[in-house]
C-alpha cells in the first residue's frame, strides 16, 4: 500500500496548537500507553491509511483511567475517522477535518507542542502498538461451582477449561445478572439493571440496534411489530451493547452461536440464534404473564426423560458449526490480522434437553453421594421455591425413581464434558494461531442449573446451582494461575471487555472493570454483587445480594398492599447446600443487607414496572388475541389445565375485564373447539393460524 506523499507530509508537520482547543470531538479510548491517529484516503475504490504516533515530552493532565507519568509519554487513542477523498493535501493543513482531529487530541489534556511522528501502515498490528484480539467464550446453563473445588458440588472433568484458567485467572465466586437467559444476556451486554433495560424474560430482547429508535431489531419486528418494538425500544432505553462500542472503534466483529439477545447483532459477521422466543410459546408466555395470580398446574411424578443415543447429542442448533467455524476462523489466521478482532464463540449445551451419548456418559466418573440430591422436608420449603417447584412439575420429584434422578444428572455433567471438548477445540486453535501476549480469552456462563437439587430443573432461581457461573480470563499482562475470591458478577463483563480493548464506554455500568484486579491486585469496589428475577416460574420479583459469606434473598408482594413472603438467608460457608435459612434468627444481618440492597436496586419500582409489563402483554397478545372475554375461560385452560372458576374470578379481578365461566359448557359440547383460530402469530401476515 503506498501512501500519498503530500498528505503524509502534512500530517506528519502538523502541530498542536491551543487554539484548536475549542473544536473538541469525541474520542474512542484505543488502549493505555500510545496515541494512534488515523486518516483515511479513498482513491479509486483502494483505501490508504495514514497512522500517526503522537509522542508527549510533558505529562499528561486530566484524562480519567490514565496513569500520570513525569517525562515522555506515549498513548494511543482512537480518534473518528474522516474520508478526505475529495480533499487535496494542501486543503487538508486548514481543513476543518484536521481541525477536528487535532482537537481531538487536545481535549484529552495533551500539552502544547506535541509532535506528530508517521508510522507506516507495515507497522500497524506488530509490537506493543497494537490492540489486542479478543476471543470471548461463552456456555449455557452450566453450574458454576463444577469448576470451584472449594465446593462440595460433584467436579466432572472439565480440562480444558481448568487448563484455561491455569493460563490465567479464575473467579469462582461469579453470579448471574438474572438466572434466565435473555435478561442475564440483554444485562451484560448492555451494561445495566435488567430492571433498567426492561429486559425482564424469555420473550423480548434489546428491541433497538445500536440505540437507535429508527432501527429496530428485525426479528422483534417479525415476531410482534416495528410499532411495538418501537414502544420496547423507548422503554428500554439502551445505547447498544459492548460489541456495538468495540466495533464503532475499530474492530471487526465476528460472531458465532447462541446470542439471545436481540438488539441487531446478527448484522455482524457469522451466523447467530439472535431473537428470544418471542411469540411461537404463547401458553408459557401466557403462565407467566400471569403469574401473580399464583396458579400452578396439577402436579404430576415427574418422568425426567433423556437422550443417551444421539450421534451430535449438544442441544443448539448452531454449537457444531460455532465450534468449527470459530476453530478454523482462527486456524486462518483471524488473529494475526492487522485489525483488532472480536470473535464471539457461544454454545447452547449444556442447557436442556438432557441430550448426550455413550462417549461423554463414559466420561463421567461414579456420582457416588451426588447420585441423588438431598431434598428438605416439604414443610420446611420456602413458599417461594415451593411455587417454583411446582409451576415446573416437579414438586413431586421425590416419589421418582432414584435411579432415574441420578441418570439424568449423570447426562447433565455428560453435557457440561462435551461442551468443554467443543470450546477445547477453539481454545487449541487460539494457541496454534495466537499468543496470550496479545490477545485476550474470557469464557463465562450466563446462569447455571440445578440439575434436580431442590425439587427443580433449569434455572429460574438465586439458589447457587442455578445464580453461579463460571468466569475466567487470560491474556496481556495477566499473570497465569490466579484464583481471585472477590465476588464478581455478569455486569463486569461490560466494563472488563471495553477496558480490554481500551474504549471508554459511553455510559456508567453497574459493573466495575475486572483488570485491575487481576492485573494490579486492586479489590473490587464494591464488596458484594446484586442479582434480580422477573420471569417464568416467580410469583413475584427476587432480588439477591452476596456480600462476604451471606447472601440474602428478598421478595416483593404477589399483589399491591399483599404482605411480601420473608425473605431468606443463608452462610454458604457454613450451609452450601443452603438447606437452613437463618433469616428468622439473623435479624441484624437480614436488615444490614436489605438496606444495601435498596440502595442498589430500586425493588420497588422494578417489581411494579415488571407487572404492569405483565398485565399489557397478556391484555394485548393472549386476552385480546384469543377472542377476549368470549373464549377466555377456555383459552386460559390451554395455560392451566385444572382452570377453575375461582380462577377466572382472580383473573377478572387482577385484569378488569370479565372471563365469564359458562363458556366452558359450550367448550365441552364443541369438541372441536380450539382457540388457536382466534389467536394471531403477531406478524405482519394477516392471517390467524395456530402457533402453539
Amino acid at each position: 500500500m503506498t501512501l500519498n506523499g503530500d498528505l503524509a507530509k502534512a500530517a506528519a508537520n502538523a502541530k498542536i496548537g491551543s487554539a484548536a482547543r475549542s473544536a473538541a470531538a469525541p474520542v474512542y479510548l484505543a488502549s493505555e500507553h500510545r496515541l494512534l491517529w488515523n486518516i483515511k484516503k479513498f482513491q479509486g475504490g483502494t483505501e490508504a491509511a495514514i497512522k500517526c504516533r503522537v509522542t508527549l515530552s510533558a505529562p499528561v493532565s486530566n484524562v480519567q483511567n490514565i496513569k500520570k507519568e513525569v517525562g515522555p509519554v506515549s498513548l494511543t487513542y482512537e480518534i473518528p475517522m474522516y474520508n478526505v477523498s475529495n480533499l487535496q493535501a494542501s486543503e487538508i493543513r486548514g481543513s476543518v477535518a484536521m481541525g477536528r482531529l487535532l482537537a481531538c487530541l487536545l481535549a484529552l489534556g495533551f500539552a502544547d507542542g506535541a509532535g506528530v511522528e508517521p508510522i507506516l501502515d507495515s507497522e500497524v498490528g506488530t509490537g506493543a502498538g497494537r490492540r489486542p484480539h479478543i476471543l470471548f467464550l461463552m456456555v449455557d446453563q452450566m453450574d458454576g461451582r463444577l469448576l470451584d473445588d472449594a465446593t462440595p458440588q460433584f467436579k466432572p472433568p472439565l480440562p480444558n477449561l481448568r487448563a484455561l484458567a491455569a493460563d490465567g485467572v479464575y473467579f469462582p465466586q461469579a453470579y448471574s445478572s438474572s438466572p434466565q437467559c435473555v435478561p442475564a444476556r440483554s444485562s451484560m451486554l448492555a451494561g445495566r439493571y435488567p430492571s433498567q433495560i426492561k429486559v425482564w424474560d424469555n420473550w423480548v430482547g434489546i428491541a433497538s440496534v445500536n440505540g437507535s429508535l429508527d432501527n429496530i431489531d428485525s426479528h422483534c419486528a417479525k415476531t410482534f411489530s416495528e410499532e411495538t418494538c418501537r414502544r420496547f425500544a423507548i422503554e428500554q432505553k439502551v445505547n447498544g451493547t459492548f460489541i456495538d462500542a468495540l466495533a464503532a472503534s475499530g474492530y471487526n466483529v465476528t460472531l458465532w452461536g447462541k446470542m439471545h439477545a436481540g438488539a441487531g447483532l446478527h448484522h455482524y459477521s457469522g451466523r447467530i440464534d439472535a431473537w428470544p422466543w418471542g411469540g411461537k410459546r404463547l401458553p408459557k408466555a401466557a403462565m407467566e404473564w400471569t403469574r401473580a395470580l399464583g396458579l400452578t398446574p396439577d402436579q404430576e411424578v415427574p418422568g425426567l426423560p433423556t437422550e443417551d443415543d444421539l450421534q451430535r447429542p449438544a442441544t443448539g442448533p448452531l454449537d457444531y458449526a460455532a465450534s468449527r467455524s470459530c476453530t478454523e476462523l482462527l486456524d486462518s489466521g483471524l488473529f494475526k490480522s492487522s485489525t483488532p478482532q472480536f470473535l464471539y464463540c457461544s454454545l447452547l449445551v449444556p442447557h436442556s434437553p438432557f441430550w448426550t451419548n455413550a462417549t461423554y456418559l463414559a466420561q463421567v466418573p461414579d456420582l457416588g453421594n451426588y447420585s441423588l440430591p438431598q431434598w428438605p422436608p416439604k414443610l420446611e420449603v420456602h413458599p417461594a421455591d415451593e411455587y417454583t417447584s411446582r409451576t415446573k412439575k416437579l414438586w413431586r420429584l421425590d416419589e421418582t425413581s432414584p435411579e432415574k434422578v441420578a441418570h439424568l444428572r449423570k447426562v447433565y455433567f455428560s453435557m457440561c464434558i462435551e461442551a468443554d471438548q467443543l470450546l477445547g477445540s477453539i481454545i487449541d486453535a487460539f494457541r496454534r494461531s495466537s499468543s496470550f501476549d496479545d490477545a485476550y480469552v474470557i469464557m463465562l456462563g450466563d446462569h447455571g442449573e440445578h440439575a434436580a437439587e431442590n425439587r427443580m430443573l433449569g434455572k429460574n432461581s438465586f439458589f447457587e446451582g442455578a445464580a453461579r457461573v463460571p468466569l475466567m480470563m487470560a491474556g496481556p499482562g495477566i499473570s497465569k494461575g490466579q484464583v481471585i475470591q472477590d465476588l464478581t458478577s455478569l455486569y463486569d463483563i461490560f466494563p472488563t471487555v471495553l477496558d480490554m480493548a481500551g474504549v471508554e464506554p459511553s455510559i456508567q455500568p453497574v459493573g466495575e472493570s475486572l483488570l485491575p484486579v487481576v492485573k494490579e491486585h486492586q479489590k473490587r469496589k464494591k464488596d458484594f454483587v446484586v442479582a434480580e428475577y422477573h420471569s417464568v416460574f416467580s410469583a413475584t420479583g427476587s432480588f439477591m445480594i452476596r456480600q462476604g459469606h451471606f447472601k440474602l434473598i428478598a421478595y416483593a408482594p404477589l399483589m399491591p398492599g399483599a404482605a411480601a413472603w420473608p425473605p431468606q438467608l443463608f452462610d454458604l460457608h457454613a450451609d452450601p447446600w443452603e438447606k437452613h435459612n437463618i433469616a428468622p434468627n439473623s435479624p441484624s444481618d437480614v436488615q444490614r443487607l436489605m438496606e444495601l440492597l435498596d440502595q442498589e436496586l430500586d425493588m420497588k419500582a422494578a417489581d411494579a414496572a415488571k407487572k404492569m409489563f405483565d398485565k399489557e402483554m397478556f391484555l394485548h397478545f393472549w386476552y385480546h388475541a384469543t377472542g377476549s372475554a368470549q373464549h377466555c375461560f377456555n383459552a386460559m385452560r390451554r395455560v392451566y389445565a385444572s382452570f377453575s372458576a375461582a380462577d377466572a374470578q382472580k383473573l377478572a379481578q387482577w385484569l378488569g375485564k370479565p372471563c365469564p365461566v359458562r363458556y366452558l359448557r359450550i367448550a365441552e359440547r364443541h369438541k372441536s373447539y380450539n382457540p388457536c383460530r382466534w389467536v394471531r402469530y403477531v406478524t405482519q401476515s394477516s392471517s390467524y393460524v395456530c402457533r402453539f
